[in-house]
């Protein structure tokens, strides 16, 4: 249970600190794919090429093309835009932790002071 009082921030459950990041290391490979293939036409180009590669690699029908003219070009789109992500992620998180980590003035109650035996003054962190 947590109770709150107004005027009293609760600490140990906040830190005010700034994500604006979309991914963490360990989520990037499954959330890019997943953003990519949230595209009509990636989807479109994959099914077209597993379409393709079914007739060219088994005896259920003939394919005259490779599913690589297809799949390539897609595994290229996919990677670049993959690449403009995570250098954008990348940037975002450096701009996160220079925010997070800039110095603040922090106001106190007044009361606050009194009882911490501090300075009735702003403090620089």
């Amino acid at each position: 249970e947590r109770i709150l009082v107004a005027g009293r921030p609760d600490l140990s459950k906040c830190d005010n600190s700034i994500s604006t990041s979309k991914y963490t290391l360990y989520s990037f490979l499954p959330v890019a794919i997943r953003e990519q293939f949230r595209r009509v036409a990636n989807v479109y180009f994959l099914v077209i090429g597993g379409i393709m590669a079914v007739g060219y690699y088994t005896t259920a029908y003939d394919s005259a093309i490779s599913p690589w003219t297809t799949l390539g070009p897609l595994a290229l789109v996919v990677s670049v835009s993959m690449a403009q992500e995570a250098a954008a992620d990348v940037q975002r998180h450096r701009s996160d932790d220079k925010t997070n980590n800039h110095p603040c003035v922090v106001l106190r109650r007044g009361d606050e002071l009194d009882e911490e035996g501090g300075q009735r003054d702003a403090h620089v962190l």
